[in-house]
């Protein structure tokens, strides 16, 4: 009996490893990931930053409006409008914006100055 359980594996063990081998040699789909990123950013942005800059980013709210540099779409920044530097401003904050550090991860700070950055850049399109 053991000699013929050796017999049945080998077979399915070969075909086991020529069908590992076959998916190898075949590529994964590239995945657009900026738009996933932007995705998620949107989301964070929502939850987390429309309260205060508006769900367009103008900064037209009853607690950000009197403020210059809440409107995130007029070209007008407190830094140097890059995303290193938005990021740095989402992370370390700047009175009155919080600081978001340790509320949200890196990714999610990341994630979150992307989408600012391309609601600014999409007004600046969009200006004549």
């Amino acid at each position: 009996m053991p000699r013929r359980r050796k017999v049945l594996t080998t077979p399915l063990a070969l075909l086991l490893v020529a069908a590992l081998s076959a998916c190898r040699q075949r590529r994964l789909p590239e995945v657009d990931t900026s738009s996933r990123n932007l995705a998620a950013g949107r989301l964070i942005f929502e939850r987390r930053c429309a309260s205060c800059h508006n769900s367009n980013g103008d900064g037209d709210t009853i607690t950000a409006s009197r403020f210059h540099f809440a409107n995130l779409i007029d070209g007008k920044w407190r830094g140097d409008g890059s995303l290193a530097s938005i990021e740095k401003q989402i992370r370390e904050g700047h009175d009155p914006m919080p600081k978001f550090e340790g509320k949200l991860t890196s990714e999610e700070i990341r994630q979150a100055a992307g989408y600012v950055l391309a609601l600014a850049k999409a007004n600046t399109k969009a200006r004549p």
